[in-house]
């Protein structure tokens, strides 16, 4: 099996896995119980916290363990935005937004906030002044993701906060993490944005565990009420099974960021010189995109075709995001790119464990399907 969709999910580490297992025997006990074995669990959930934390730079209390990215998200727009709605109703997102985004920020609009969406170039890349110059007097949140799913397509978060703030020192900046967590180096002491989402099936954990930055001090409303845990953020009884795991998991990953990214850049390099053999390509991600990323078009054959048919090679790449279940690109088509380009769509995402060999094969594969497929066609 040839495994190249890591930005959808990722498997989870073996390491990783030991780690819940062993849990999952030892750590049964409610970390809100005040009984001995409770506490321990508490301080086990601490120690993962403060752990986390230090990875980007963040205090121990600044960071809380979520289900997912897609929680995490909700929690912080309609969190941040509802505890400024007194004096302002506007919110400033990209264009190219995951549905985690763009979803809570369409109910907003339901309830009466305005929401600019600022979206990319033809090229793929947003323009961090057009951000800026839609933020105003009135603008609560601006909401940017890092690094977009479908592209691979990197805001420069730090300059863009930078100018934000500068700009609106009021308004508040949540930033997706999801697809740059434990791939980018991250330092949130040098980056002035007030919250950040990330996940943990991105990076060789299990689904199901997720967690969010938010800055010590940060006015924010609860959206997810019960038993108070979390500090009252998130209603829940703690996930400490999955907590350890997806600690285990950053552990892993955190020491080896700068060497998994030359890794990546070697693998892009590979497939972009595969790639130029045929005629039929065009790369839509942009030039300066993140390296484990690549989205191009495989012009004449439908994105689904193409899929399944490497499919039976036991190659699994996507047609664009996994949660759109196969809808047209969301971020190609606010790119402004044309239908057919858009319907041969696909994402190849690189892992830890993607090797050269994988990229040969995947081309050969490539050109094995066009042969194929032509021969269908006619």
């Amino acid at each position: 099996m040839i495994y190249l969709d890591n930005a959808a999910t990722t498997p989870v580490n073996s390491e990783v896995a030991q780690v819940i297992a062993d849990s999952l025997k030892s750590d049964f006990a409610n970390p809100s119980s005040l009984y001995k074995i409770g506490a321990q669990s508490e301080n086990k959930i601490n120690t993962a916290r403060r752990t986390v934390a230090g990875f980007i730079n963040a205090k121990e209390d600044e960071i809380y363990f979520t289900s997912c990215a897609s929680e995490s998200n909700n929690i912080a727009i309609y969190g941040l935005a509802m505890a400024r709605k007194n004096w302002a109703n506007k919110i400033v997102t990209t264009g190219y937004e995951h549905p985690a985004v763009r979803k809570p920020l369409e109910n907003l609009k339901e309830m009466g906030y305005t929401v600019a969406n600022v979206n990319p170039k033809a090229d793929g890349n947003i323009d961090i002044n057009e951000i800026v110059d839609a933020v105003d007097s009135k603008t609560a949140l601006v909401t940017i993701i890092h690094i977009n799913n479908e592209t691979g397509a990197v805001i420069d978060i730090k300059t863009a906060c930078e100018k934000i703030k500068a700009k609106n020192k009021r308004t508040v900046i949540h930033i997706d993490a999801t697809q740059s967590f434990m791939k980018l180096p991250i330092d949130v002491s040098k980056i002035p944005c007030d919250s950040m989402a990330f996940s943990g099936h991105k990076i060789n954990a299990p689904k199901g565990i997720g967690g969010l930055y938010l800055k010590k001090g940060t006015n924010i409303k609860t959206v997810m009420a019960g038993g108070g845990q979390e500090k009252g953020l998130r209603a829940g009884t703690e996930n400490i099974h999955y907590i350890l795991g997806f600690t285990k998991a950053c552990e892993i990953l955190h020491p080896n960021i700068k060497k998994n990214l030359n890794h990546y850049a070697r693998l892009k390099t590979r497939l972009i010189e595969g790639l130029a053999q045929f005629d039929n390509v065009a790369v839509n991600s942009p030039e300066n995109a993140v390296p484990y990323t690549v989205n191009f078009s495989f012009m004449n054959y439908r994105s689904e075709t193409l899929l399944h048919f490497l499919e039976a090679d036991e190659i699994y790449i996507s047609s664009g995001s996994a949660c759109s279940k196969g809808a047209a690109s969301h971020t190609l088509t606010v790119m402004g790119l044309d239908a057919k380009r858009i319907d041969s769509s696909v994402r190849v995402s690189f892992g830890v464990n993607t090797t050269e060999e994988d990229i040969d094969t995947f081309i050969a594969a490539l050109k094995n399907a066009q042969e194929k497929l032509q021969k269908v066609k006619r």
